[in-house]
């Protein structure tokens, strides 16, 4: 395996530049919303780091996607892939280092988003504000890693799947929005079919349900629904596909 091959490919492109670039204005703006604007806004609250790093789990839904899918797929869009077996014949090592560069890249940017959060919360809370209130990290570091952890490991079976970036990103970003969206639907419906259909599909719900120690057998379904069987049809088709 090279990752050090794919992070260099992935980074050595004006689309990545853009994509980067984007991602950290995006992530200092919205750390900046969630820090920042309490204490101008409600002067008389406390600064909840918490509620920083809800606010930069918006952007960070739609960044990791972006990562993660062009890191997998991106070669076979524009068909560079090729060249890459051609220098790196095993399929599968390329699939591995692949998959292992999108992880390192995504745990890089979210580190880089608890930092900015945990800096513009002391900012806003000790500078702005009535304190800043750090009491819920452990929180942040079990509920939210696990719901962003569930966005990446959506990603990369999109990615794996269709081995198109269009494709992988609608996917990627599609089901997690669809589930998020479906969930108090089913709720107020009442309907116990509706709500387990739903659940079985929503990944980040179950991320929730681990990272506050309420999964059961259950938030097996939507691992298996959303990551496991298109990851494996994926590897299936990554080995197999014409290149060309």
């Amino acid at each position: 395996m090279r990752p050090d091959l794919d992070l260099r490919a992935y980074f050595d492109t004006r689309a990545t530049a853009i994509l980067m670039t984007v991602s950290l204005l995006a992530l200092l703006a919205f750390a900046a919303l969630g820090g920042l604007l309490v204490p101008l806004v409600l002067p008389e609250e406390v600064v909840d780091v918490e509620t920083t790093v809800i606010a930069l789990s918006l952007p960070l839904s739609l960044i990791i996607p972006a990562i993660a899918v062009l890191i997998t797929a991106g070669e076979w869009s524009d068909r560079s892939i090729q060249f890459t077996l051609l220098q790196r014949p095993s399929r599968n090592a390329v699939l591995l280092s692949k998959t292992l560069a999108a992880s390192v890249v995504t745990a890089g940017v979210v580190a880089l988003a608890i930092a900015l959060a945990a800096v513009t919360t002391w900012i806003g809370g000790e500078l702005l504000g009535q304190g800043a209130d750090f009491s819920s990290m452990e929180g942040v570091m079990t509920t939210q890693l696990a719901t962003l952890g569930s966005y990446l490991l959506i990603s990369l079976a999109m990615g794996l799947l269709t081995q198109s970036s269009v494709l992988g990103l609608l996917s990627a970003i599609g089901i997690p929005f669809l589930t998020a969206t479906a969930v108090p639907l089913a709720t107020l419906t009442g309907s116990e079919l509706f709500i387990d259909v739903v659940r079985a599909v929503d990944l980040p719900g179950a991320a929730v349900a681990l990272g506050d120690g309420r999964a059961g057998a259950f938030e097996l379904l939507p691992l298996a629904l959303t990551v496991l069987l298109p990851a494996a049809l994926g590897v299936w088709r990554w080995n197999r596909r014409e290149v060309g």
